[in-house]
């Protein structure tokens, strides 16, 4: 993994990356003066942002560097503060084998978001969907029919399976 920041002094903006061995981006966060946006939960404005091209680090109008792992799970632990209280509770709330229906929110190269109940996010591996459930249906607004697998702790998703009875 690589981990980067870009400075967008126009906008007083920093942008903070984790990048794989393929140069695509898992995790981001978004710094301004008023709030941190997250990749793993909807901002009001962006909804759910995450860099969908292959990461280059010439971006227009940023000054750009090289951190350290440590400093970008620094960044990563604070602007997910305010989800982390509610985290518990959801995972109170779910328990491995629970059939839940979830609505399709986005999708990530590390598989589909799914909106739960309880203001709760699950993740589902888009290869494994992609065996059980058609491709019309995995879109933006449907739903989605799940079993709860276990819990994504480091971006706060609810596993999920969509593997059929």
């Amino acid at each position: 993994m690589e981990y980067y920041r870009l400075r967008f002094e126009e906008s007083d903006e920093n942008y903070y990356f984790e990048i794989d061995d393929d140069r695509t981006v898992l995790r981001q966060v978004i710094e301004d003066e008023e709030r941190w946006v997250v990749s793993s939960r909807p901002d009001e404005e962006l909804h759910f942002c995450l860099y969908d091209q292959d990461f280059d680090q010439s971006m227009d109008g940023a000054d750009g560097e090289d951190i350290s792992q440590e400093e970008f799970e620094q960044v990563w632990t604070q602007a997910m503060k305010p989800y982390r209280k509610d985290w518990n509770s959801i995972k109170a709330h779910y328990k491995p084998g629970d059939k839940v229906t979830g609505v399709v929110e986005v999708s990530y190269p590390q598989g589909i978001i799914l909106s739960l109940p309880n203001d709760a996010f699950g993740i589902v591996a888009d290869d494994e969907c992609a065996q059980f459930v058609p491709v019309e249906h995995r879109y933006p607004g449907h739903m989605l029919k799940t079993v709860v697998i276990g819990f994504d702790e480091v971006n706060g998703w609810v596993e999920l399976s969509c593997r059929p009875d």
